[in-house]
């Protein structure tokens, strides 16, 4: 039996050090001016400090969130932990009922932006780089009502996931067809 550990990212609840330059014109000399106790959306944390500082050379203020928050009202953990959810095959509603288990109300509208906004990142991120050896693994997932076959491309070197396709294991045209695109 195999055991998969996901780490999530860390959620402070104050900020240990200053900020280092100004988000406007990258000035390093700035003041603090004022702090918020601003609640969040997260299964430890209920609440967390937020210094805002003023820039000394073009005079505007910025607020520095703690680590693993930003200006939403859901850390970043809570978010990947919804998007995890979705992931596992549960629907948004769901998956918002199961935080609500938990005491973190978020509306699966909510969800659904979350899982959309990954989507995005993964997107970004998909550089395609020279592979020497090239794993496939199919899975039929429950997916839009019914089971969906997917493929996934696997470099084995580094055990990174390239990229994921909705084909049929068991059709090897389809699947001939989809590895010639991705040779291209």
């Amino acid at each position: 039996m195999s055991i998969v550990v996901l780490k999530l990212p860390d959620v402070k609840r104050k900020r240990e050090e200053r900020a280092k330059q100004c988000r406007c014109c990258k000035g390093e000399t700035f003041q603090r001016w004022g702090q918020v106790n601003k609640p969040v959306k997260d299964v430890r944390v209920r609440n967390v400090k937020v210094y805002r500082y003023r820039c000394c050379h073009c005079q505007r203020t910025f607020r520095h969130y703690p680590e693993g928050n930003t200006s939403a009202d859901q850390t970043e953990r809570l978010r990947l932990f919804a998007v995890l959810l979705w992931t596992l095959g549960l629907s948004h509603r769901a998956s918002s009922l199961i935080l609500s288990g938990l005491k973190v109300l978020v509306s699966h509208m909510t969800i659904w932006r979350d899982v959309q906004g990954e989507a995005k990142q993964i997107q970004k991120g998909n550089r395609w780089k020279p592979v020497r050896i090239l794993g496939l693994d199919g899975a039929h997932v429950l997916g839009w009502g019914a089971k969906q076959p997917v493929l996934v491309a696997v470099d084995l070197g580094t055990g990174e996931p390239l990229t994921v396709g909705y084909i049929n294991e068991y059709d090897p045209q389809a699947v001939r067809r989809w590895l010639e695109l991705l040779v291209q």
